[in-house]
């Protein structure tokens, strides 16, 4: 039982690697891209570009590490990820850097859905709700340290933060390398023996499962189209500039390692990964409405935990229930629920900028009702649920 809890502490170490290194290039990326000639647009095509990666090869990955085993995907993937950061550390022109950009979106989804898959594996149907907050922790816990290291080690070198970031990654693998044991016994392996160039999303829209994959995919438009307009937004509302957004984004990530390390998983046992979901949806939707009435720093990071709080609610939920739920294998389903929030990632900065550059309030108007179409189908899905349970109890 021990080595089992190191080893689901490595994937949460390996999750949080992943967090930190989506997050540790927001400070640092727009003066790294802008020092080799770029534009705002190709820079936002550099963040577009690792989330297109992360939705086309996410269920690849998953399917591959059903047919043989999380371990040696898990390896591929942390130490992939290892070496785009410091490709990206090692640029000098752009095209270098989207190189960089391109692997990183691959590697990493190698690494988060298999990682997500081993915790599956080894936790129990009753613990597998806390074990998936803690998933989610793990990710907003990287979100908090990335752009603190970021912002501290630019300040001595332009490049530094990639390089730390890539020498935590190297850690990482060499952890998962020596410690890390197979989760998935061959008897418990997919048969499949041909590789999916195309992903199997259609899979996941005709499987049971289908709402969840729907829910997180607008949830996270909605998201993507916060975090790529927030600092625009408050500089045109209020006049902010890096550091307020800075303190901003700190309370986000604290606000999310709280909720989903300590209350997501008790909320979840009391009514259900649905109705958490549903809750989550509701204080964003909340949050976003608060924003546009921020009057200074402190009411937009009080927002920005309110936000914080109900993403921290949502993501565990529906990870739970897919992984509970699944009639397919963990590695495919949480691949392809890694694809479809990866392609909210994809759209939501590109329609959210386009909202601002409109009127400065749409992006938030854009974003509410988004997520209140989400809270939409998760209800007529769970209404519907209802009254077929009632069905098949009076037959």
């Amino acid at each position: 039982m021990g080595s089992v809890n190191r080893n689901t502490w490595i994937m949460f170490f390996s999750i949080l690697m992943v967090g930190m290194g989506f997050s540790i290039i927001m400070p640092v990326l727009p003066f790294y891209v802008t020092s080799m000639g770029a534009s705002a647009f190709q820079l936002g095509m550099l963040i577009t570009v690792y989330a297109l990666c992360q939705f086309i090869f996410a269920p690849i990955w998953g399917n591959f590490s059903d047919r043989v085993g999380r371990r040696p995907v898990l390896i591929v993937g942390v130490i992939g990820f290892a070496i785009t950061f410091i490709m990206m550390g090692l640029s000098t022109q752009l095209w270098m850097l989207f190189a960089a950009r391109i692997a990183g979106g691959i590697f990493s989804c190698a690494a988060l859905p298999t990682a997500m898959a081993y915790v599956g594996d080894t936790t129990s149907y009753e613990k597998r709700g806390s074990s998936m907050g803690l998933v989610g922790a793990s990710m907003g816990m990287g979100m908090i340290f990335g752009p603190a290291i970021g912002g501290l080690l630019s300040g001595y070198y332009i490049a530094l933060p990639f390089f730390c970031a890539g020498g935590l990654a190297a850690v990482n693998s060499l952890m998962v390398i020596l410690w890390v044991k197979e989760s998935l016994p061959p008897e418990k392996r997919s048969e499949q023996r041909e590789v999916n160039i195309i992903p199997p999303f259609m899979d996941g829209i005709r499987s049971s499962l289908a709402v969840f994959f729907i829910v997180i995919f607008l949830v996270s438009t909605g998201e993507a189209m916060h975090q790529g307009t927030f600092a625009l937004f408050t500089n045109g509302l209020l006049g902010f500039g890096s550091r307020e957004v800075g303190w901003a984004f700190m309370a986000a990530g604290t606000g999310s390692v709280l909720v989903q390390g300590m209350l997501v998983g008790r909320i979840m046992k009391r009514v259900g990964e649905e109705r958490t979901t549903q809750m989550g949806i509701i204080i964003i939707v909340l949050s976003f409405t608060l924003f546009l009435n921020a009057f200074n720093l402190w009411s937009t990071i009080l927002f920005m935990a309110i936000y914080a709080a109900g993403i921290g609610l949502i993501r565990p939920s529906i990870t739970t229930a897919v992984s509970r739920r699944s009639d397919m294998q963990q590695g495919k389903s949480m691949g392809i629920l890694q694809g479809f929030d990866s392609l909210g990632r994809v759209i939501g900065p590109s329609l959210g900028g386009l909202l601002l550059d409109i009127h400065l309030n749409l992006a938030y108007l854009g974003a509410i009702s988004v997520l209140t179409a989400a809270l939409i189908v998760l209800v007529l899905f769970s209404r519907r649920s209802r009254e077929e349970k009632i069905v098949d109890f009076h037959k």
